[in-house]
């Protein structure tokens, strides 16, 4: 027996990879969506933590006193 070869050059060997390589692309953009939320949840947490740490302390005076 020889072992069988794709034909490369075939249409639907083409269209399975084009299958292949669309369902590729969803998995890696929901993998990225997932990675963009984490990430922004990781900002959040150590802003929350920094602030407990240091807060933000704003210097507002009162435009009545004239100063």
């Amino acid at each position: 027996f020889a072992p069988t070869v794709k034909d490369e050059s075939s249409a639907f060997y083409l269209a399975e990879q084009i299958i292949e390589l669309k369902s590729r692309v969803e998995e890696l953009e929901k993998e990225n969506r997932e990675l963009k939320e984490l990430v922004t949840e990781v900002e959040l947490n150590l802003k929350e933590q920094i602030d407990k740490i240091h807060p933000v302390i704003y210097n507002i005076t009162d435009s009545n006193k004239g100063t």
